[in-house]
């Protein structure tokens, strides 16, 4: 009688570790995808802020949030193939790229996206 308790707790902690260590890491999963979702999010509002309060054309801009993500913005002018001379066109290109930074453990992860956008030449009076 006590061999077989003895051997149903065997089997009922070996049960629990494999579902703990299942659970643990469907949990280890699920906060990797939150912060994928959190960088990507971070990433599109940047975007959308560069012409605004993020300057177009500048080398880079970076910061930080509170949670430890940080990102940078990187624009340039647009150099592909324009076709017909543009150099009197009022719109220019810019190459926009925002790339945002975090670290999950040990390991660095980051998000880019790049895109590009129009924006009034400047012209010399």
């Amino acid at each position: 009688m006590l061999v077989e308790v003895m051997i149903a707790f065997a089997i009922a902690a070996l049960v629990f570790g494999v579902a703990f260590q299942a659970l643990s890491g469907a949990f280890d999963r699920l906060r990797k995808d939150q912060n994928s979702m959190k960088a990507l999010s971070l990433a599109e509002s940047t975007l959308d802020r560069v012409g605004h309060d993020i300057v177009l054309g500048a080398a880079e801009s970076s910061g930080s949030t509170g949670d430890g993500f940080t990102w940078q913005v990187r624009s340039a002018p647009y150099t592909g193939d324009a076709g017909p001379d543009t150099s009197v066109a009022p719109l220019m290109g810019y190459v926009v790229r925002v790339t945002v930074l975090w670290k999950e453990r040990s390991n660095p992860r980051q998000v880019e996206l790049t895109t590009v956008r129009l924006a009034y030449r400047e012209r010399d009076s």
